[in-house]
C-alpha cells in the first residue's frame, strides 16, 4: 500500500529507482525542447530578450563585414552561409519589430 505523498519506485532488478529522477535524466539526455507549432523556427527566440537597438547592431555588424569582404575584391571570403542565415533571421526580427534598416547587398 502506497501512502499519500510517497514517491513511487520502479523495480529494476535488485535496485529501486525513483521515477522522478529517471524522468529528469531522460529529459536531460533529450536536450532542450524544440519550438512548438506556432513558432516553427525556435532559433528566432534567441533575439526575444534583446532590445531593438541590440538586434539592429548585430545586423549592422554583419552588413559592415560584408562591405569589408567586398572591399577586399572578392579575393578572400570572410563570411559564409551561416552569416547570411543569421542576417536573414535578424532581418526578419527587425521587420517584425517594425525597425527600419538598410538591407545587406550580398
Amino acid at each position: 500500500m502506497i501512502k499519500s505523498g510517497h514517491t513511487p519506485l520502479r523495480q529494476t532488478g535488485t535496485l529501486s529507482v525513483d521515477i522522478r529522477t529517471t524522468n529528469f535524466r531522460e529529459a536531460a539526455l533529450r536536450g532542450p525542447p524544440t519550438g512548438d507549432a506556432l513558432r516553427p523556427d525556435p532559433t528566432d527566440d534567441m533575439f526575444y530578450n534583446l532590445s531593438d537597438q541590440a538586434v539592429l547592431r548585430l545586423y549592422e555588424n554583419i552588413r559592415h563585414q560584408v562591405a569589408a569582404d567586398k572591399a577586399l575584391g572578392g579575393r578572400y571570403r570572410l563570411l559564409g552561409k551561416s552569416a547570411s542565415e543569421r542576417a536573414e533571421r535578424l532581418g526578419r526580427e527587425l521587420t517584425g519589430r517594425g525597425v527600419k534598416f538598410t538591407t545587406i547587398e550580398w
